[in-house]
């Protein structure tokens, strides 16, 4: 199975514009209902529940985010495969391919 590492030029891709600011309107949809009951800033999540646990959270975000379409951009996983795919392994392109149309659901298990 692939790992996080055969995500890690869609990764980079992410902080390209007009993925970086669209991503951070994903994140913040998903963190801040439960930041603003606690009171607290998405800038703190990571030092009060720890790293892996932040990474979780983000990882989270970041999978319901490659099934978005953006405004005229399309959707992300489109743009890298095809801009970069021709640099990324069958497997890999796969994966990310059944992120794509995956849908986000309560049962996921990471």
């Amino acid at each position: 199975m692939p790992s996080a590492h055969s995500l890690s030029g869609l990764m980079k891709w992410l902080r390209r514009d007009p993925w970086r600011e669209a991503f951070e309107d994903v994140l913040e949809r998903h963190l801040d209902p439960a930041c603003d009951q606690a009171d607290i800033e998405i800038d703190d999540i990571a030092s009060l529940i720890g790293a892996d646990r932040w990474a979780t959270l983000w990882g989270c975000a970041f999978e319901d985010f490659l099934t978005r379409e953006v405004g005229d951009f399309g959707n992300i996983v489109d743009d890298y495969l095809k801009r970069r795919g021709w640099n990324e392994k069958a497997r890999d392109k796969a994966y990310m391919s059944g992120l794509r149309s995956s849908v986000m659901s309560l049962y996921e298990v990471s």
